[in-house]
């Protein structure tokens, strides 16, 4: 992954500080990372590992210097400027709605239907679905492959983080002024969010449900490319982070619940909360700061044998968009690792040996952490044994020399 060249466009919002906390987690590069933001940020710097990175001005950002660009700005931004990343060869994962609902475009959750990036053409434009969605839909599909889903029921109970920063420093204020007794505001919310409930997630459109409502309905069709029935109501409670969802649905086939426990044991990214000990997860116990989902409290329905229900939990800023991103990402770079090369690789025919050689260069260089960096890449993409065994090779020359 070293040498792909990402951008971060809004890299100083909550779920851009996310993402590069995970890119963080997972070692990648600072030399290849550009952090993007608005006028009123650029300038500003932001610092990863030991480096310093200034952050740019998205009027005035390249998107010809990055592979891929990771979008989470909102949707004005997503239209006006990811198309301009598309013309110069950049390959756009958005977290915005803005491109969900469009059937030319992918809507991916990588547990549930990432196979489909397998055929993608890049550079494209691949949505992120919302984070009520995302967490949803990974513990659905254990049921829908199993029995094959009919009907879902959902009332999520979602965090302030999801609506944004200020809806975090609203909920602590006034959590704070109202333990000390004095007088408080809302800005952010309609009504005070401390020590509240809001059924209200979103607009409120002309058939009475909410945006929020909507996206979980039509979003998660999208996902299975079936027609599943979805009826949500959404809550926003006063948490900082963590999405919660009570979930009932209804299958074509009966429902043997030993069966489901054994799917999702085996399935990535869904975690079983089935001991006596543990049978209900929270937000703030197993969801912040994991990028599982986790189910919990799950019994078959007390009149009908294809029906159950379940509660889960999921950290919205990771699962429910940075962590699936990176997902995305990851699964690019894997499958798509000759469409996402930059301009380093572009003279060289193949782009397995290049890495090979730009390793041999940085050894040399006396660069080890940087020649070690490909060497695993090479491990990671080449089914070619004698590539294999040249990366062997160097890694022991590493070694030798580091002894």
């Amino acid at each position: 992954m070293s040498n792909i060249k990402l951008a971060i466009v809004g890299a100083t919002g909550a779920v851009g500080r996310e993402f590069l906390r995970i890119l963080a987690e997972q070692q990648f590069p600072a030399e290849n990372l550009f952090l993007v933001a608005s006028s009123k940020s650029a300038g500003k710097a932001i610092k990863y590992f030991e480096k310093i990175i200034e952050i740019e001005d998205l009027q005035l950002f390249d998107f010809g210097k990055a592979s891929v660009a990771f979008f989470s700005a909102g949707s004005s931004v997503a239209e006006s400027h990811a198309s301009q990343a598309i013309e110069k060869g950049c390959t756009v994962i958005d977290n915005s709605s803005f491109f969900r609902n469009r059937d030319d475009l992918e809507l991916i959750v990588p547990e549930v239907n990432g196979s489909r990036l397998e055929d993608l053409n890049l550079p494209a434009i691949i949505a992120n679905p919302n984070c009520s969605t995302a967490q949803m839909v990974v513990a659905l599909k254990p049921f829908h492959d199993l029995f094959k889903i009919k009907r879902v029921d959902v009332a999520t109970y979602q965090s302030v983080s999801g609506t944004g920063q200020s809806a975090s420093e609203e909920l602590k204020e006034q959590s704070r002024k109202i333990l000390d007794g004095e007088e408080h505001s809302n800005n952010v919310y309609p009504v005070q969010i401390a020590f509240n409930a809001l059924p209200l997630a979103g607009d409120i459109l002309e058939n009475n449900y909410s945006e929020e409502e909507m996206k979980l309905t039509i979003e998660t069709k999208k996902i299975f490319s079936d027609d599943i029935e979805v009826s949500a109501t959404c809550v926003r409670v006063p948490v900082q982070r963590g999405h919660g969802e009570v979930i009932h649905l209804e299958t074509e086939k009966e429902i043997n619940l030993e069966e489901v426990k054994d799917s999702i044991n085996n399935q990535n990214g869904l975690i079983l909360c089935d001991s006596d000990e543990d049978f209900f997860p929270t937000p703030v116990t197993h969801a912040e700061k994991s990028n599982e989902v986790f189910i919990g409290r799950l019994r078959k329905d007390l009149w009908k044998d294809n029906r159950a229900n379940f509660w889960i939990v999921s950290d919205n800023l990771r699962k429910g968009a940075a962590w699936n991103s990176y997902q995305i990402l990851s699964s690019l770079i894997k499958n798509k690792s000759h469409e996402l090369l930059n301009d380093e690789y572009a003279e060289v025919g193949d782009p397995i040996d290049a890495r090979l050689n730009l390793a041999v260069s940085y050894i040399e260089m006396g660069k080890a952490y940087d020649a070690k960096a490909i060497i695993y890449e090479v491990f990671d993409l080449s089914p070619n044994f004698e590539q294999k065994n040249k990366a062997d090779s160097l890694l022991q020359k590493i070694n030798d020399q580091g002894s």
